[in-house]
């Protein structure tokens, strides 16, 4: 027996000594974790039982141990003790999904240019700006930190460091690097920040910012920063140049490549507490450093989320950019017009009818409905990600072919009468299907050259998604054992 079967073996005794009824599990190890979810027998998300999360997460942990690159795994148990697991190594992922484009990038989610080392602007740093950021810094030592900090860089150190970014960096934050070395000290200078030595910023700063959320599968929609125009919307820029950390895995950055309201220089946050690309934080360098002296520990609350919770459309403010409404009574989506900044519109509860007339003036680039029916409507042209579930008698769908900048859709929910319309998306980038969908749809010839990912939704195990990974050409060997017999 391998310690691949050993370690399943014993995740599979664990996972039945708590269930209450039949039914499965499907399970995806990674190198980052693993990630799981039990259905009934008849595909439907339920809890199935009661466990001792010492056994199961022991086991889950062995599993984990010798998983190494990964593999997924669909468990499929009785509360008599039996149970049979197929695994595989040849699926990355349940749900299933494939990247054809390793290239490619959802809008907004775009690669920015690299930086080329070199920049022709080589003046030393204004000796306005050098004189107002040395009374700050003097007074805040005064007040603050009368040991002062490490002597700064030299014109010729920090000018060498620019070439090696690229850019050159804004003039009060010259102007800091020419009086201090750092703040090793943690001394509340930039508060909330610590500034980094230069070279530590030319080290994190070799290389783009990593981006936020840019998997063809994650949440893609970016919202506007508050105050809204400051920060252009994207994922990633080679304009954001971090020279600072907090206490708590967040980093604060320049930004050389604002909004159309924003100013070049000024500061914006990225990191574990920061729910979009980056957060607006103050308008220089210099003003932090104001900030620092004023209002020194004082708290500093974060703008809300801009997505709402919500059971009814009048409990949203309308100024929310993100909407995600549970309700299980008739909704229209044109009760939606006074909401001008709605980027992101989600509707759960399976709605018994979901009226599509969404104002076509509204910015909004993800629509997710659930509604055991829909009436369809035209819809704005910004939409980028749809998804539609939850209908209880096949729908068209031909009418999407409209939208010029539709690049993800899930269709795995819907019960749809013309899925072959889907070849004529002119958009089309990233497509879920559930399994008969898939099956009808590359059985009209139809060829997914354009398509960059393909998912495989609805609650499919591991042969399902073996077979269809096969059908794009991938490999997929599934492996089988028994116990409990």
């Amino acid at each position: 027996m391998t310690e691949i079967d050993e370690a399943l073996h014993r995740l599979g005794e664990a996972f039945v000594a708590g269930l209450r009824e039949p039914g499965y599990q499907l399970t995806t190890v990674h190198a980052h974790g693993l990630q799981s979810q039990t259905y009934t027998l008849a595909g439907e998300p339920a809890l199935l039982g009661r466990w001792n999360n010492l056994d199961l997460n022991d086991a889950m942990t062995a599993l984990r141990g010798v998983a190494r690159h990964g593999l997924v795994l669909e468990m499929i148990g009785d509360p008599n003790g039996t149970y049979t697991i197929h695994w595989s190594r040849d699926i990355p992922s349940l749900p299933a999904r494939i990247i054809l484009d390793e290239g490619y990038r959802l809008p907004g989610h775009e690669r920015p240019p690299a930086r080329e080392p070199g920049t022709t602007d080589t003046g030393v740093t204004d000796p306005v700006v050098l004189s107002e950021v040395e009374r700050l810094v003097g007074e805040f030592t005064a007040r603050h930190h009368p040991k002062g900090y490490a002597p700064g860089y030299s014109e010729e150190e920090i000018l060498a460091a620019e070439q090696r970014l690229g850019v050159r960096l804004p003039e009060d934050l010259r102007a800091l690097y020419r009086l201090i070395h750092d703040d090793s000290g943690e001394s509340g200078l930039l508060d909330p920040f610590v500034l980094v030595p230069l070279h530590v910023l030319v080290e994190w700063n070799r290389k783009n910012h990593p981006g936020h959320h840019d998997g063809l599968f994650d949440d893609a929609v970016i919202f506007d920063c508050v105050p809204a125009g400051h920060v252009r919307r994207v994922s990633s820029s080679n304009g954001w140049v971090t020279f600072a950390r907090d206490y708590g895995m967040n980093f604060g950055a320049v930004d050389l490549d604002p909004g159309p309201r924003g100013r070049i220089g000024q500061v914006v946050m990225h990191g574990r507490d920061v729910w979009a690309p980056v957060e607006y934080v103050a308008d220089s360098v210099t003003a932090l450093l104001r900030r620092a002296l004023t209002t020194l520990d004082e708290e500093r609350p974060s703008p809300p989320h801009p997505t709402v919770r919500a059971d009814s459309i009048s409990d949203v403010p309308v100024t929310a950019q993100g909407v995600v409404l549970r309700t299980e009574v008739p909704i229209h989506l044109a009760d939606f017009e006074p909401f001008t900044n709605l980027r992101s519109l989600v509707v759960r509860g399976k709605t018994p009818l979901a009226d599509m007339s969404l104002p076509t003036h509204l910015p909004i680039e993800r629509l997710h409905v659930e509604a055991a029916r829909w009436e369809p409507a035209p819809l704005p042209s910004t939409i980028i990600d749809l998804t539609l579930s939850g209908n209880d008698e096949p729908a068209p769908v031909a009418g999407l072919a409209a939208l010029p900048n539709l690049a993800r859709l899930d269709l795995s929910g819907a019960a749809v009468s013309d899925i072959e319309v889907i070849a004529t998306f002119p958009a089309l980038r990233v497509l879920t299907l559930n399994g008969r969908q898939w099956t009808d749809l590359l059985a009209t010839g139809w060829k997914p050259t354009r398509l960059a990912a393909a998912g495989l939704g609805g609650s499919a195990g591991v042969g399902d998604a073996a077979r269809w990974s096969q059908a794009f050409g991938r490999s997929g060997n599934v492996h089988t054992l028994t116990g409990g017999q």
